[in-house]
């Protein structure tokens, strides 16, 4: 038996490893499990059945006498008490001493053990807890439970919990006494109670410093100081000058030496608060103008600030994950230790995979990915016995989704030999605690007369690039393995749905890199509520045929009403609900197009976009986080279309004009993109404005009304990054990452030359498989 305190899912381990050779039956084991979490006694004999005689007491009549005679039986579970019971089991212990709530003739007492058994039956180990604390929590609620009992007050209940009604019990004038003693202790009652700590979490306090406080609590104050220090304020300051030396020439940088013989000379950027001349970052926040006119071409600057730049000092924070990877070299020395089996396949899994150590050594063994994913809060890694997956939720990136909650886990297969390892263990053990010092401790060992960097967990973490990205599509795919994207990903990430089988590929690629042989995938991944697609990342992205479909459904519906406004004749009533319905759709089918074709934000009131000749102007962002606009190629066909549109709701005015309809027309000009023609409820004329996206769901076309808004964005960026580069993907986005993408700012090619017609040719192959065709507009109604 331990000596020392426990937790709640500890103490039910002991019982676990007790009673697991013994010859009972289903229902004994959960009635002995019942009692055992009930009150959390120690693996006794005596103390069990105290337990059980509470328990039976409490919550249901058990046969404890039976259960007695097979425990006996057991060599593990000791005869008699425990020492020390009130300091390692304090739940016990508070349960039935009969100074606290052990008092069988108190109703109020049977009702607070019950609460207290379940206030304290479990720990969150996924936050920062220790067994002190949770010791000090169980003693002051314990305390504060039996001053109300003691007391002899009726508790009013209400409908809240018992804590709540305990607690504005003993905060009652009746108990002024007991709410003085225990104050400390009812606010912590009150956090628990009200779920702001969980038993056993640390609680930092940041309290001001007393130093100027006396022993009574009062200010210490000095008549005299007080009256100096007011005397000096009153004193000016004496006129000082600053002396600065001229410093030699030969101290100089290289860049501050190239400037002198080009003639150039730094300009710090206004608004920035300057570092001092001798910090590595004095010569990051400046641009380089020339002092006169200068005949030399645009790649000679170029050259001559590239030269400036990689001489400069770097202290950005791709810099410092850069320098933390080692070689490749060290890293055959790390694999090729003789290590400890835990330790070997530790370093393995943090190069392969490139999770933090830290979230690493809390991989837990589970038994079904149902219960591994079904906290949407869980940040540990699971190992899945009955399916012999690894599993973990990516930290950012793809949003959550109702109807597919493992679109954020990730799900992997590992060779034999870590599956085997894995399954050594039992369930809720942790098979990597504490390897990340070990492994840090034997390292050095070995490399301190090696030379170079000396290897550690977090260097082989950041290593870990090094070997993914290779055989990844893209730097998400690569980034997956690793659980979050960071800053950078993280937008892009969103956007994109990846297959499983690609994840899985990566990973098998990668350990054959790092000499491991392939993975042998298990020979069903079983289908339920939690894992409904063989695809993760973004849940709102749809395949080419979803928007099949809808286009095939509006020009269905356009039939009806063009055959309509054909066939009328100026001495007939104007069908204005026909006109309605057919410039609707037509305006619903360019629009989808446009999305389709540009992945641009869904248009908004403060959307604003320009059409030109080849390219588009998009400005589709423009909230409190900030604002984005970009210049984005245009399909010719989707430019043609919305020419024609535009015509055509113009001879529609003209029309509508000769027979007395009255069309208020509202664009403003800021778009480019489809006008909606609509009829308000109270007027009687019609009104032409901008199209926004929300206008397509008062058509009630089935798909597009049950989907998300962004459902055009996500698609195509999904369905692209598998046929062009993730630079043409992010700059068509509005996802460009600074210094590296196409459309940065740093960028030296010309944004009009940027991968076009490549990626032209490719959006257009998109659009043909979505099922968008140009209208015969020479068919529709007026247009001639």
């Amino acid at each position: 038996m331990s000596n020392e305190r426990l937790y709640p899912h500890e103490i039910k381990q002991q019982w676990e490893s007790a009673i697991g050779c013994l010859p009972l039956s289903d229902d004994e084991k959960t009635c002995i499990f019942d009692v055992v979490s009930y009150s959390q006694t120690p693996v006794s004999l005596l103390t069990f059945q105290k337990a059980a005689a509470l328990y039976s007491s409490d919550v249901q009549k058990i046969d404890t006498n039976t259960l007695l005679v097979k425990l006996q039986a057991s060599e593990l579970i000791n005869k008699t008490k425990p020492e020390h019971i009130g300091t390692n089991y304090p739940v016990y212990y508070a349960l039935t001493h009969p100074s606290y709530l052990s008092q069988s003739s108190n109703a109020l007492a049977k009702k607070s053990r019950q609460y207290f058994s379940h206030l304290f039956s479990s720990v969150d180990e996924n936050k920062s807890i220790s067994k002190s604390t949770f010791y000090n929590h169980v003693l002051a609620a314990r305390d504060v439970i039996c001053a109300v009992i003691k007391s002899g007050i009726t508790v009013l209940e209400t409908q809240q919990s018992l804590g709540s009604d305990i607690l504005a019990t003993i905060r009652s004038d009746a108990l002024h006494t007991q709410k003085k003693r225990l104050k400390d202790k009812i606010d912590t009652l009150s956090m628990l109670a009200n779920k702001i700590l969980t038993p056993g979490e640390k609680q930092r306090e940041y309290s001001s410093s007393n130093r100027q406080k006396s022993a009574g609590g009062t200010l210490k104050s000095d008549p005299w100081h007080n009256k100096r220090l007011a005397l000096l304020s009153k004193t000016p300051q004496p006129n000082r000058l600053t002396i600065r030396k001229e410093r030699d020439r030969q101290y100089d940088s290289s860049s501050q030496s190239e400037n002198t013989v080009f003639g150039m000379h730094d300009i710090p950027i206004k608004g920035q608060k300057q570092a001092p001349s001798d910090r590595e970052e004095s010569s990051e926040s400046t641009q380089v103008q020339r002092k006169f006119s200068s005949t030399l071409t645009r790649t000679d600057d170029v050259q001559l600030v590239r030269r400036r730049t990689q001489g400069a000092p770097v202290s950005s924070l791709p810099a410092i994950t850069d320098l933390a990877r080692l070689t490749d070299e060290t890293v055959r020395k790390v694999l090729a230790q003789p290590l400890e089996l835990n330790l070997k396949f530790f370093a393995t899994l943090l190069l392969a995979f490139g999770l933090p150590p830290q979230r690493l050594m809390r991989l837990i063994i589970s038994e079904y990915i149902n219960a591994a994913t079904a906290d949407p809060k869980d940040e540990r890694p699971h190992w899945c016995t009955a399916e012999s997956l690894l599993c973990y939720r990516l930290l950012d990136g793809p949003s959550s989704s109702n109807g597919n909650p493992a679109n954020q886990w990730v799900q992997l297969a590992l060779p034999p030999s870590l599956t085997e390892f894995f399954n050594r263990f039992p369930l809720s053990e942790r098979p990597f605690r504490g390897a990340r010092g070990q492994l840090n401790r034997h390292l050095k060992r070995y490399f301190r007369n090696e030379p170079g960097m000396i290897p550690t967990a977090n260097r082989l973490s950041a290593s870990s690039w090094l070997y993914r990205r290779p055989h990844a599509i893209d730097d998400v795919a690569a980034s997956a393995l690793a659980g979050q994207f960071g800053l950078g990903l993280s937008a892009p990430a969103a956007y994109r749905q990846l297959s499983r089988n690609e994840l899985q590929h990566v990973l098998d690629k990668t350990l054959q890199h790092l000499g491991i042989p392939k993975t042998t995938l298990p020979a069903a991944i079983p289908v339920n509520a939690h894992h409904t697609s063989a695809t993760f990342g973004s849940a709102i992205a749809q395949p080419p045929v979803f928007f099949l479909s809808i286009f095939n459904d509006i020009r269905q519906r356009m039939r009806s009403s063009q055959a309509e406004l054909e066939t009328w004749q100026p001495y007939k009533p104007f069908p204005t609900d026909a006109l309605l319905c057919l410039s609707q759709l037509v305006s619903a089918h360019e629009l989808l197009g446009w999305q389709l074709s540009t992945g641009a934000r869904p248009i908004g009131p403060s959307s604003e976009n320009r059409i030109g000749q080849k390219q588009q102007w998009v400005h589709d962002k423009n909230s409190a986080r900030g604002l984005e606009s970009r210049v984005i190629p245009v399909l010719p066909t989707v430019r043609d279309s919305l020419k024609s549109l535009h015509r055509w709701h113009s001879l529609v005015m003209h029309v509508a004009s000769s027979t007395e309809v009255v069309i208020d027309d509202q664009r403003t000009g800021n778009l480019d993109t489809p006008t909606w023609l609509f009829k308000p409820r109270r007027d009687q004329h019609l009104i032409l404005r901008g199209m926004h996206w929300s206008d397509i769901s008062t058509l009630n076309l089935s798909l597009i009304s049950d989907s998300q808004n962004n459902v055009a964005r996500h698609s195509l960026a999904s369905w692209l990054r598998k046929s062009v580069p993730d630079a043409q993907v992010d700059a068509l986005l509005g996802h460009a990452r600074h210094g590296r993408m196409l459309s940065s700012p740093r960028s030296e090619t010309p944004s009009g030359v940027q991968g076009h017609p490549q990626l032209c040719h490719v959006l257009k192959k998109w659009l043909n498989a979505c099922g968008y065709q140009p209208l015969n507009w020479s068919r529709m109604p007026w247009n001639y």
